[in-house]
């Protein structure tokens, strides 16, 4: 189970990154945006082993960090399976709107409901596209990472290369319709609760 959970807010679009860790110190980071050495630093730090990357979706500002990470500890990158052509592309990556556009792949790509486990950790692979063709949320116990998909009183826009504002309503609708509660952590923004999202959010009435 996840026992710490660290959040850094980077880059120019502010992005959320995450790194669960659990009580035997492996950990996951999730959407690495921003410099490699601020992550690098905080695992060191607290004695941390990571063992691999999780994307919720493949734009610029949620991999910034990711090669310099996958190259310092090895780990692999995994992502949604709908997401390789965003990878792979840097005008649907975006990476060829600040700059040279890059290319880059997943070591994993996850289908939808897939489940795996990361030291003690049990992550479930939901797929949401909408902000992106590929976009998914991971969920491990009552925690999701939500990306771009939902946010606090809102969602993720559908105006970039493959965004739907269709398949993003169905996504909305789906997490709704999920059993339970959990505390959601955005791409962008303060974290909130799928249920209060249920209650608030225009966008899941």
């Amino acid at each position: 189970m996840i026992k710490d959970i660290k959040t850094f807010v980077s880059g120019m679009c502010e992005t959320n990154s995450y790194i669960f860790s659990d009580e035997e110190n492996n950990c996951v980071i999730i959407d690495p945006e921003g410099r490699a050495e601020q992550y690098i630093k905080y695992i060191s730090s607290n004695g941390l082993k990571p063992v691999c990357i999780l994307l919720t979706h493949a734009h610029f500002d949620h991999i910034g960090a990711m090669e310099g990470l996958r190259k310092e500890y090895g780990i692999q990158v995994y992502a949604g399976a709908d997401e390789k052509k965003v990878l792979e592309d840097p005008n649907i990556n975006l990476t060829s709107m600040i700059g040279k556009g890059q290319s880059f792949s997943a070591d994993k790509y996850l289908s939808d409901g897939e489940e795996f486990t990361v030291g003690n950790m049990t992550f479930k692979t939901i797929f949401t596209p909408g902000h992106t063709c590929g976009s998914v949320c991971y969920i491990s116990g009552n925690i999701m990472a939500a990306g771009d998909t939902l946010f606090m009183g809102s969602c993720g826009r559908t105006d970039f290369p493959t965004g739907d504002w269709g398949k993003m309503n169905e996504s909305l609708q789906m997490l709704k319709d999920m059993e339970g509660d959990y505390k959601v952590l955005s791409g962008h923004g303060p974290s909130t609760t799928l249920e209060t999202e249920r209650r608030t959010n225009m966008f899941m009435r």
